[in-house]
C-alpha cells in the first residue's frame, strides 16, 4: 500500500525507473536483428540452453512481440534484417566494381592517346637503310613514324622519290615520281617557321576529279610540340587524300589536314575530321621550305628502283 502511494505520488520517477530497465533490452535486442554477426564470441563456450517448456516459451514470445512489432513498423517492405548486411555488401561491392572498371576503362583510353600521340620508336639501329640524308626527317622522327608504318612495309629500305630541292618545285613531278613505287609512301613537308609534318599516302597519286583515295593505314603527323606527333584515322569518313592538278590535299571533313598548291610554295593545315587532328603547322597558312616522298622498297628490287629514280628524265605529268 505505502508502494503504491510512493509511486502514484512520483510518476515522473516510475517512468525513469520503467525506461531504465526497458533500454538496455531494447538496445541489445535491436543489435541483434540489424547486425547479428557483430557479436563478439565469448572466451568461454556458452553451455546450450535446456529447451523451455512450451508454456514459458510463448510467454516470452508474447513479451518480445510488442517490441518487433514497433521496429518492424518501419521496415515494412524491406529485406528481412538477416540479410541486410549482406545486402549492404553486395550493393558497396557492385559500386566499387563499377567504379573500379570507369577507372580502368579512362587509364585505358589515356595509354591509347598517349600511344597515338607518342608513339613507340624503335632503336636507331634497328631502323632500315635510307638512300640518303633527309632534311626534314632526324633520326628520331624516323624511328617513331617506322612504328606506325603498315606491317607490310616494315623493314623494308627507304628511299626518295621525290623532293623539291632535287627535282625542282613541281607538283606534276611528285605526282609523276609516285609512280616509281607503288603503295605506301611518306610526305614529309617542312615550313619556314621549322615545323615538320606530313602524312602517309598511297602511290601513285593520281589527280582525279573529286575523288579520295587511300585507305586506313594512312596517318598524318607533326612535330610541332617538340617531338612526333602521329594522328590515325578516326572513321569519321574516308577522305584520305585528294589528287588534284591544282591542289594536293590530305585529310577532310570541313577541312584539309594538309592542302599543298600546285607550286608547292604555299599551303595550309587545319583541323580534320578524317584523322582528329589540329593544325599541323606553326599557323593555318604556312610557306613551304621543302617537300619530300619516301617510298618503302624491299630488297629484292632496291638496287633496280634505286638506279631507275636517278636516271628517270624529267617531263611534265600526263594522266
Amino acid at each position: 500500500m505505502n508502494r503504491r502511494l510512493h509511486w502514484g505520488s512520483n510518476p515522473e520517477s516510475l517512468q525513469k525507473s520503467l525506461r531504465s530497465k526497458s533500454l538496455p533490452f531494447v538496445s541489445d535486442l535491436t543489435t541483434v536483428i540489424l547486425n547479428p554477426i557483430s557479436v563478439k564470441p565469448s572466451k568461454h563456450p556458452t553451455p546450450r540452453p535446456h529447451p523451455l517448456p512450451e508454456d514459458a516459451s510463448e510467454s516470452k514470445t508474447s513479451q518480445l512481440e510488442p517490441i518487433a512489432e514497433e521496429y518492424t513498423g518501419h521496415l515494412a517492405g524491406e529485406p528481412d534484417t538477416s540479410s541486410f548486411t549482406a545486402f549492404l555488401f553486395s550493393l558497396l561491392s557492385s559500386s566499387e566494381s563499377g567504379n573500379n572498371a570507369k577507372l580502368d576503362k579512362q587509364n585505358d583510353n589515356s595509354d591509347q592517346m598517349d600511344g597515338q600521340l607518342s608513339g613507340n620508336p624503335v632503336a636507331l639501329g634497328d631502323l632500315p637503310d635510307i638512300s640518303e640524308p633527309s632534311l626534314l626527317l632526324s633520326e628520331k622522327t624516323r624511328g617513331t613514324l617506322y612504328d606506325s608504318l603498315p606491317a607490310l612495309v616494315q623493314g623494308r629500305k627507304w628511299l626518295l622519290l621525290y623532293s623539291t630541292w632535287r627535282h625542282g618545285i613541281s607538283l606534276s613531278t611528285l605526282y609523276r615520281r609516285s609512280m616509281l613505287w607503288p603503295g605506301p609512301c611518306l610526305l614529309a613537308v617542312g615550313d619556314r617557321k621549322g615545323a615538320v609534318f606530313g602524312g602517309l599516302v598511297e602511290a601513285p597519286l593520281r589527280p582525279t576529279t573529286k575523288k579520295y583515295q587511300g585507305s586506313n593505314s594512312t596517318f598524318v603527323f607533326t612535330n610541332t610540340p617538340g617531338y612526333p606527333v602521329i594522328f590515325h584515322p578516326t572513321g569519321a569518313n574516308r577522305y584520305f587524300t585528294l589528287c588534284s592538278t591544282a591542289f594536293l590535299a590530305i585529310g577532310g571533313g570541313g577541312h584539309f589536314a594538309i592542302y599543298l598548291d600546285s607550286d608547292l610554295l604555299n599551303g595550309s593545315s587545319s583541323v580534320s575530321e578524317t584523322y582528329g587532328n589540329p593544325c599541323l603547322a606553326h599557323s593555318e597558312a604556312f610557306e613551304v621550305k621543302e617537300v619530300e616522298l619516301w617510298g618503302f622498297v624491299h630488297g629484292s628490287r632496291y638496287e633496280e628502283i634505286l638506279d631507275l629514280s636517278r636516271t628517270e628524265a624529267p617531263g611534265i605529268c600526263r594522266f
